[in-house]
């Protein structure tokens, strides 16, 4: 009974969600169109370490120095909803986020694609308070803290709300938008019960005294935690770009991979001192974390967010992936 009402709340959530989202879409075809090469590009990316492949090619400047004609704009949103409406205002040409609002955005007919993937980490749910070691420990106050509600830290959250409380939805009302820099201040003094995240804030929450009640790893397997995506008639339109662009991803991902106390070091700078060198070496070679350029999971996201309504349906792969070398090994 409690999953039916849910269902209808979330029928009812997910198309007021939907219908806003599409007609923020349906403003925007055509605003900001382009036919000719971009003058501008901005990638949008969100806080962590898990947006390293990019923060290195940003630390090193690679694609100003390869595109000294085009005006490269970083810049860093809260969370991959805002990434999203940037995208549809025409504002960021290349963000970067999980799945879950990607594929959101897919439902409601963005156009983007996924260009390639980042990484596989495995998300966890912290809480402080010792006597919390489920779902079921959590109060019924509870406020846990994530980007956004339809995030992919929310689907860990639901998918584990399903299999423990009986109700992917049951926790619906205790998410707290909140990005993650916030999160780990509102977590360490006691102002949310929970904070589902990850590197670099799930050491230092715990660090803090924090423990994890639930990890992506043992719901979902080792995924991809987060990609990057575009629209790809704006690669089509700027092939200089996305030349310079992929063997840019690559290099960033080599680097990780082969030679991570170079990486550390730049990714420390980036950080312009929050994080030592060592701390972010210990971090990007944790077992937990995997660098690859390979999108995974993806489907398995798909039909889970369908299964809760998230989305009307799970999307054909031609119109998840963009057609290059990172997608060709895609199951």
């Amino acid at each position: 009974m409690s999953i039916r009402r849910s269902r209808r709340r979330v029928r009812g959530l997910a198309g007021a969600c939907a219908a806003t989202l599409l007609a923020s879409v349906l403003t925007a075809c055509g605003a900001g169109a382009s036919d000719g090469p971009a003058e501008t590009v901005t990638i949008g990316y969100q806080p962590g370490l898990g947006y390293s492949t990019l923060l290195l090619m940003k630390e090193q400047g690679v694609l100003e120095e390869a595109l000294p004609d085009t005006e490269i704009t970083w810049r860093e949103l809260d969370s991959g909803g805002a990434l999203r409406d940037a995208v549809i205002a025409g504002d960021v040409q290349i963000a970067a986020m999980g799945a879950s609002p990607f594929l959101v955005g897919v439902d409601a007919g963005v156009g983007w694609k996924t260009v390639a993937a980042m990484n596989q980490m495995n998300l966890q749910l912290m809480v402080k308070d010792p006597a919390i070691k489920t779902l079921k420990d959590l109060p019924k106050d509870a406020k846990i803290a994530m980007p956004a509600p339809d995030s992919i830290q929310s689907l860990p959250l639901r998918k584990a709300a399903g299999e423990q409380l009986g109700d992917p939805r049951a926790l619906d009302q205790a998410i707290v938008g909140m990005g993650h820099p916030d999160g780990l201040q509102a977590l360490v003094s006691g102002q949310i019960t929970g904070h589902l995240t990850a590197p670099p804030f799930v050491a230092q929450e715990a660090a803090a005294g924090a423990h994890p009640i639930l990890k992506s790893y043992d719901l979902f397997g080792r995924t991809t935690f987060n990609a990057i995506y575009a629209k790809p008639d704006f690669l089509d339109a700027n092939p200089e770009f996305t030349e310079a662009f992929y063997a840019a991803l690559k290099e960033s991902n080599t680097l990780l991979n082969d030679d991570p106390d170079k990486a550390a070091e730049l990714l420390s700078a980036e950080s312009e001192g929050e994080l030592s060198a060592d701390e972010v070496k210990t971090q990007i070679t944790d077992p937990d974390v995997t660098w690859s350029l390979t999108p995974t999971g993806f489907d398995e996201f798909a039909e889970f967010m369908a299964s809760v309504e998230m989305i009307k349906k799970a999307p054909a792969a031609e119109d998840v992936y963009v057609d290059n070398e990172f997608s060709a090994d895609v199951g």
